[in-house]
């Protein structure tokens, strides 16, 4: 098995935005639209594939359906 120290810590940094108080203060369209820019900059510089993209985005759209219930 193969450890990415950086894309263990580029995803952790995505999981932290919660920890975050101007990401938390922010809209539920700011959240979501913040969650995909960043997946998708980890998607565009290599941290993650395809799999691990889509898994970001559902999880993403699963959070802001949540918070606009």
């Amino acid at each position: 098995m193969t450890f990415d120290i950086r894309q263990i810590s580029e995803l952790r940094a995505w999981l932290a935005l919660d920890d975050d108080p101007a990401f938390v203060s922010g809209t539920p369209e700011y959240r979501y639209e913040t969650r995909l820019d960043m997946t998708d900059d980890l998607k565009n510089r290599g941290i993650i594939d395809t799999g691990e993209w889509r898994a970001l985005v559902e999880e993403a759209s699963t959070a802001y359906t949540e918070e606009v219930a």
